[in-house]
């Protein structure tokens, strides 16, 4: 019986129990995870502002080796390492089938249901109730049991730490940045929020060629490792954002600007910093009373600006994932510098406590 974390009540610590675990039905694997991203998703289900039924297992981003494999499934193999990621993508639906994998039907029907694609769960309680897997997921725990289509094969060398983050956030900060932006030579780029995905857009924007990248962020430490994995400057959040990063462009603004916070003030600051004709992308998850507010000719028409939202960096998983590996592998990206702060599975409330403080980027919980 493997042990997991289950959020049982909202704005409560979660509690590491003993779960049974159900066999892997057609088009699934079960995974021996050795490692699991925490991510601000994760603290979002347990203070209740994304769905999700109670109780549940919280973990999203993962890696880990494949034990068994469903009947039908022919991607995978046991022994394989795979990173297991926060959206199913079918490949098939007419959504994936034009390039927006993203917004797989699939992972719609599934997403904050709790379940897998059958509308199940593998996770079982004491007396066989059962208990609800994060967004088709659930990585805060010692094995588990997704959809085949939710996980990536990655070489065996790739250390399980940094490679868990591919799951969502770094996924999300370098799709949005290479998918969803138009970023090449001579391009200028900020990105506010210097967190795993912020840190991961400015990755991407460097590897796709922009001449300046300038980063924002209140934190310093996050603003010196900005600069370490490619920002050209840094900026201290604060008031005068927009007027230290139009200085910083001759007066002009930027031509693409990545939004990786979802408070209203960033919104705002992201829209004020782009130059006319750039592109604000929208990247970060903000609450309810966040909004997007222009006047229709003086703040977008007649500046001909471009707002593009992205939901999970625009990602095909089967596509990127590998794609930042081989980079990293190859020493054009750096994950390692990213996991600042290690915990075990007992240690997990510890963990969702520090994350977005000072001290953390991004905090990996060793599953081993």
């Amino acid at each position: 019986m493997p042990r997991a974390a289950v959020c049982t009540a909202l704005r409560q610590p979660l509690l590491v129990q003993d779960l049974g675990l159900g066999a892997p039905r057609p088009g699934e694997i079960a995974v021996r995870l050795l490692a699991s991203g925490v991510c601000a998703s994760d603290v979002s289900v347990l203070e209740g502002d994304l769905p999700s039924p109670l109780p549940i297992v919280l973990g999203h981003e993962g890696a880990g080796v494949v034990t068994e494999v469903g009947e039908g499934v022919t991607t995978l193999a046991v022994g394989d390492h795979v990173v297991v990621t926060a959206m199913p993508q079918c490949g098939t639906c007419w959504r994936c089938r034009r390039g927006q994998p993203s917004l797989c039907e699939v992972a719609d029907g599934v997403l904050f249901s709790g379940a897998l694609r059958d509308g199940t769960s593998r996770f079982t309680a004491a007396g066989g109730a059962s208990v609800a897997q994060m967004v088709a997921a659930g990585t805060f725990a010692e094995e588990v049991v997704v959809s085949a289509i939710s996980a990536v094969r990655i070489p065996a060398d790739v250390d399980a730490g940094p490679a868990a983050l591919l799951g969502c956030g770094v996924l999300t900060g370098f799709g949005a940045a290479v998918n969803a932006a138009t970023i090449g030579p001579g391009r200028t780029v900020c990105v506010i929020g210097c967190g795993s995905v912020g840190l991961a857009a400015v990755q991407g924007a460097r590897l796709a060629g922009a001449e300046e990248i300038i980063a924002v962020d209140l934190v310093p430490a996050k603003l010196d490792l900005a600069l370490t994995v490619g920002a050209t400057a840094a900026v201290p959040a604060g008031d005068d954002v927009v007027d230290q990063v139009r200085k910083a462009t001759g007066g002009r603004g930027v031509d693409v600007t990545l939004e990786c916070v979802g408070a209203q003030v960033t919104v705002n600051q992201a829209i004020a910093a782009t130059a006319k004709g750039g592109e604000v992308i929208f990247v970060g998850a903000g609450g309810a009373d966040v909004r997007v507010d222009v006047p229709q000719f003086r703040g977008l028409v007649g500046c001909a600006k471009t707002f593009r939202g992205v939901l999970f960096g625009a990602a095909d998983i089967q596509r990127d994932v590998p794609r930042i590996v081989d980079a990293y592998r190859a020493g054009r990206f750096e994950l390692d510098r990213l996991v600042t702060r290690t915990y075990r599975l007992d240690e997990i409330n510890d963990a969702l406590t520090a994350l977005g403080g000072p001290d953390v980027v991004s905090a990996v919980v060793d599953l081993t």
